[in-house]
């Protein structure tokens, strides 16, 4: 599944992008004909090549992509890690500390 999510990395940063670059087309369509610049041809272009259909489709297409790239990438949940115990270790008090350091001293 990860060499699936690997293979639709670019396609989906290709919709990403593309999305992005069709809304900034889409952006300077409005702005050069509200300011009459070239008269209607560019909103005339904009319809006929089915621009708007298009700024809502390839979003749709990358967020489905990243969406399948996630569930590839998706992990296993990590096991609980169980404690470890020690069998002779219990708690020393500070009168024990010394004689554990002597004992450890005369061993050496």
């Amino acid at each position: 599944m990860k060499n699936i999510a690997n293979t639709l990395m670019p396609l989906a940063a290709l919709a990403i992008f593309s999305a992005c670059l069709v809304s900034a087309i889409g952006f300077l369509v409005i702005l050069m004909t509200s300011i009459g610049f070239a008269g209607a041809l560019p909103l005339t272009y904009y319809q006929r090549l089915n621009v708007g259909i298009i700024s809502v489709a390839l979003p749709a297409v990358g967020m489905i992509l990243v969406s399948i790239i996630l569930i590839g990438f998706q992990r296993n949940p990590a096991k609980a890690a169980k404690p470890v115990f020690i069998d002779d270790a219990e708690k020393l008090t500070v009168g024990e500390e010394g004689k554990m350091e002597e004992n450890l001293a005369h061993a050496a």
